[in-house]
């Protein structure tokens, strides 16, 4: 019987992904933690605090239910979510607008699967946004940031790079604190990119 190539069954896009750089890194830490070494290990932002105790006595309790829930999610969360933002944020918030879902990077790339847009990044960047663009057969396009500008996202690059191809749909990923420079944006500093935003209808994803 003829051998098949597996790899054969896959798409394109999901072929020529390469492993999770901060992935690997962790798996090679947890290696050599193994056989004895010290390591200092900062490939992933784990949490080091324990779970609180509430939320495992509230998992507990709440183990044996197994029925669906809504698409959207829990609907007392979804108001709870919704009201946190109208008292924190002054928004109009409502519940119908909330989506809860089982993880950040899930609910990510189902807005790059709806949205029909070229997926803006400000390099450098977060390792899984252009990876989940490529699964998608989406176009990236990267903005330099600089040191003199503490490696921000500046509105003067945001406006060039919306001027350079000025038909183009954006979906801007606006990730602060910055991994992995760890930096962060000022209520001015972010004042000034909504308004370039709006000028040119860029919607902004913030992680």
């Amino acid at each position: 019987m003829a051998s098949h190539d597996q790899t054969a069954l896959l798409t394109n896009s999901v072929r020529d992904l390469t492993p999770s750089a901060t992935l690997a890194i962790n798996e090679r830490s947890a290696a050599l933690q193994s056989e004895g070494r010290q390591v200092f290990k900062l490939g992933l932002g784990q949490s080091p605090f324990p779970v609180p105790s509430p939320v495992v006595e509230s998992l507990r309790e709440h183990a044996g239910q197994k029925d669906y829930l809504a698409v959207q999610g829990l609907p007392e969360l979804r108001e709870a979510i919704a009201a946190w933002h109208r008292r924190r944020d002054n928004v109009d918030a409502v519940a119908t607008r909330v989506l809860v879902g089982p993880g950040s990077k899930e609910l990510m790339f189902l807005i790059q699967l709806v949205h029909n847009s070229v997926l803006t990044i400000p390099r450098p960047s977060w390792v899984s946004y252009a990876p989940q663009a490529g699964i998608l057969n989406k176009p990236v396009e990267w903005i330099e940031t600089r040191q003199e500008d503490g490696w921000r996202l500046s509105p003067a690059a945001l406006d060039a790079t919306c001027r350079a191809t000025p038909n183009a749909r954006r979906l801007l990923i606006l990730n602060y604190p910055n991994n992995p420079t760890g930096l962060t944006y000022d209520q001015g500093q972010l004042v000034e990119l909504a308004e370039v935003t709006r000028d040119h209808g860029v919607v902004v994803l913030s992680d």
